[in-house]
C-alpha cells in the first residue's frame, strides 16, 4: 500500500549574495505556511503538413524549464520582513540626549509638527510659550514615541505660534528595514521533517532560488502579518539538479 505525504517540517533559509554564496546568517526554523515546487517543461512538437495528417504531431519532446518556487511564512524577524519588502537590515543605535528650550513653531490649524527627536521620556517634559508653561492635554498634545506636538483647540496656543520644548529623549537600539533596495533575493531554502502518514523522515534542499515578493505585506491588517515570495530554482555550479527531496529510512 502506498502512503501519501503530509509533512511537518522545520524550514531554514540562508540568504545568498549576488555570487550565490552564503552570507553566513541561517534563520530558522521558520513557521512556513507554504513551500511549493512546480516542476515545468516546455513542449516542442514537430507538426505534420502532409495531406493525410496535417496538424498532427510527428514528434513531441519536452524540455525542462526552471522550477517555480513559492514560499510563504508568518514568522516575522527583521531579516524575513526585509526579504518580503525587497530590502536589507540595518542596525539602529541612537544615543540619548536632552533638548533645552528647543524652539518650535506650532501650525495654526492644530496639525502636528516634529520637534526633531523621538522616544521622549514622559517625565520632565516642559512646553512653554514665552515665560508661561503650557498644560499637557489642555494646551497641547505630545506623542512621545514619534516626537510630535500639536496645539489643542481652545487652548492657549490654539492659533499656533512659537513655543519651546525641554525634555529628555531616550536611547534607541534595534533593527531598521531599508525597504525597496534589492530587486531580487537569492535564497537557499532547506529543512527536515516527518511524513506524518508513515513516520518517515524527510529532507529537502533548494540550493539557490532567485526570489521576489509575490504579494503585499499588510502591516495594519486584521490577521497576522505574513510574507510571500516567488521565483525560480537555479542550477548551482557542481550540482546535477536544482533541488532534492529525500525520504529517509533509518537503519
Amino acid at each position: 500500500m502506498s502512503d501519501g505525504i503530509y509533512l511537518a517540517a522545520n524550514v531554514f533559509v540562508d540568504r545568498l549574495n549576488e555570487q550565490g554564496q552564503s552570507m553566513g546568517q541561517i534563520i530558522g526554523p521558520i513557521n512556513t505556511t507554504k513551500l511549493s515546487i512546480k516542476a515545468e517543461a516546455e513542449s516542442k512538437p514537430r507538426i505534420s503538413n502532409k495531406k493525410a495528417s496535417k496538424g498532427q504531431a510527428l514528434d513531441d519532446i519536452k524540455i525542462a524549464k526552471p522550477a517555480a518556487i513559492g514560499w510563504e511564512f508568518d514568522d516575522q524577524p527583521a531579516e524575513l520582513v526585509a526579504m518580503a519588502l525587497m530590502g536589507e537590515v540595518q542596525t539602529i543605535n541612537e544615543a540619548s540626549g536632552t533638548l533645552t528650550d528647543k524652539p518650535v513653531t506650532l501650525p495654526a490649524n492644530n496639525s502636528w509638527v516634529a520637534v526633531g527627536h523621538n522616544n521622549f521620556a514622559s517625565e520632565g517634559l516642559v512646553v512653554s510659550q514665552a515665560a508661561t508653561e503650557l498644560v499637557m492635554g489642555t494646551d497641547y498634545e505630545f506623542n512621545y514615541a514619534l516626537g510630535l506636538i500639536r496645539a489643542l483647540p481652545g487652548g492657549a496656543v490654539d492659533g499656533g505660534g512659537s513655543i519651546t520644548v525641554t525634555g529628555q529623549y531616550n536611547a534607541v537600539s534595534g533593527k531598521r528595514i531599508r525597504g525597496g533596495t534589492k530587486s531580487q533575493t537569492r535564497l537557499r531554502l532547506f529543512g527536515e521533517g516527518e511524513n506524518l502518514t508513515n513516520g518517515k523522515r524527510m529532507k529537502f534542499d533548494i540550493y539557490d532560488a532567485s526570489m521576489m515578493p509575490s504579494s503585499e505585506m499588510d502591516l495594519s491588517g486584521s490577521d497576522y502579518v505574513s510574507g510571500a515570495l516567488e521565483g525560480t530554482a537555479k542550477l548551482p555550479p557542481g550540482k546535477n539538479e536544482p533541488y532534492v527531496v529525500d525520504e529517509l529510512t533509518d537503519s
